[in-house]
This record gives structure tokens, C-alpha cells and sequence, in this order.
């Protein structure tokens, strides 16, 4: 999963790892995350990381360990994380 996940969602790779890993040291929210990141990123990046999202978003299984230690973010479980990952793309949409 760890080279399929780099090789097949490398924006999300990118993004999961580079703003999230240090989250608990900045004191920020996720939404000031996506902000934050949406002002640093070009418009093409952000455009490939959301489809990127869909796509993720459609899968059935989601290995949420991975994904809990590239983010370090812990989930509980595959629905943790989905609920997670849905709320973060809610906020690449709007914002």
C-alpha cells in the first residue's frame, strides 16, 4: 500500500504528509490547514489533489495506519478516517 498510495495519489501523498505531519506543534485546524495550503499550492496542484480525493474517497478499503502515520493524525478506524478525509475535502471545495 505505501508505494501504490505515493505512486497513485501523489498530490494527496504530498499534502497528507508535508501539512499535516507538524499539525499539533502550529495549533491550527484542519480548515486553516487546506487554507494555508490553497494560498502556497498553484491552482493546478489543488485541481489534481481533489480528483485525487474523489477517487480515494470511492474506495472500499483504505489502509487509515497508513495514512494515520504519513498525517500523524490518529484514527480509530476506516471510518474515522473517511469521515476525516470528507471533511477535509469539504473544505478544498469551499475554501
Amino acid at each position: 500500500m505505501i508505494n501504490s498510495f505515493e505512486s497513485n495519489f501523489p498530490q494527496m501523498y504530498q499534502f497528507l504528509g508535508a501539512w499535516f505531519s507538524d499539525l499539533d506543534y502550529e495549533d491550527l485546524t484542519y480548515k486553516e490547514v487546506v487554507k494555508n495550503y490553497k494560498k502556497a499550492a498553484k491552482s493546478q496542484e489543488i485541481d489534481l489533489l481533489k480528483l485525487e480525493f474523489k477517487e480515494i474517497l470511492t474506495k472500499k478499503t483504505i489502509d487509515y495506519k497508513y495514512i494515520s502515520h504519513l498525517s500523524n493524525i490518529y484514527f480509530e478506524d476506516e471510518t474515522d478516517l473517511l469521515k476525516w478525509l470528507n471533511e477535509i475535502f469539504v473544505y478544498l471545495e469551499k475554501e
